[in-house]
């Protein structure tokens, strides 16, 4: 007999994503500074700094969103979505974002 499914595992599966998408923006982030060419080093830096401010911001917002959805699992089935498909057009367009400026920065 199959046992039910635990209630906190997609919210989980769920923060873990984010924090992993998070993780790696600001990676990203910080390679943008190795890899850059030192006559882009000044944009190359800004470019870091925003990537910084925004991961953190993906994962404070993740934080946030998380205690809200644990506190109580009785509601559960009557919840929203952690996520909308805004926050994830927003994390996708700031990933193209970096992504197009690292190639710059690299490929002047």
């Amino acid at each position: 007999m199959a046992r039910p499914q635990d209630p906190g595992l997609p919210v989980e599966r769920t923060t873990l994503a984010w924090v992993r998408t998070s993780l790696s923006f600001a990676v990203v982030s910080l390679l943008l500074i190795r890899t850059g060419r030192p006559e882009t080093v000044v944009v190359a830096i800004g470019l870091a700094l925003a990537g910084l401010i925004a991961a953190a911001a993906l994962g404070l917002l993740q934080r946030a969103r998380h205690r809200e959805r644990v506190a109580d699992f009785n509601d559960f089935d009557e919840a929203e979505p952690v996520h909308g498909p805004r926050m994830t057009l927003a994390a996708s367009a700031l990933t193209v974002v970096l992504a197009l400026a690292a190639l710059w920065c690299i490929w002047l």
